[in-house]
């Protein structure tokens, strides 16, 4: 069953746990220059976005490395690295339209998320709930429900009753 990580640009406050607990988990160091999600701020519109793999169904990435290193793993559905076998040429950091690989500094080879075998850290320790892993049947209901909560959210705001034809 297939799952992936879907954010919440409403919850997002940018306190960047998710980037100290994902490096913390993987090179043991509450360091975000290491970690595979990568908080970005637009400081005029006071929105926060973490950057994270998108997993691609086509993934750019896999198919601008020259040495196959990229692929998917079976059973989580995530597109991993053989870091071993990483020739570090970067094509990968160029393909990826997301731009969610991230350069290890220390031995100058892309790093991504790899959705911590099935369990996303960033996810159980985001504290406003912005990050999501959920079966990728049900975004669609996922969306359904945000959007249904946002309209209460107004209908409680500006004091008129909500009304819906479905």
């Amino acid at each position: 069953m297939e799952k992936i990580l879907v954010v919440d640009l409403t919850k997002c406050s940018g306190c960047r746990t998710c980037e100290n607990v994902c490096s913390l988990k993987h090179d043991g160091a509450c360091n975000p220059a290491l970690a595979r999600i990568g908080v970005v701020k637009w400081e005029f519109e006071g929105i926060y976005l973490p950057v994270i793999c998108q997993h691609c169904e086509e993934p750019q990435c896999a198919k601008a490395c020259p040495v196959d290193v990229i692929t998917r793993h079976p059973e989580t559905g995530a597109m991993v690295r053989d870091r071993d076998r990483c020739l570090g040429c970067k094509a990968c950091l160029l393909a990826c339209p997301f731009g969610a690989p991230t350069l290890d500094l220390r031995d100058r080879k892309p790093i991504s998320c790899d959705l911590c075998d099935g369990d996303p850290t960033c996810v159980q320790f985001c504290p406003t709930e912005a990050l999501e892993f959920i079966k990728i049947e049900n975004i669609g209901l996922h969306e359904k429900r945000n959007a249904l909560k946002k309209l209460q959210n107004i209908s409680e705001l500006t004091g008129r009753a909500l009304k819906t034809s479905f």
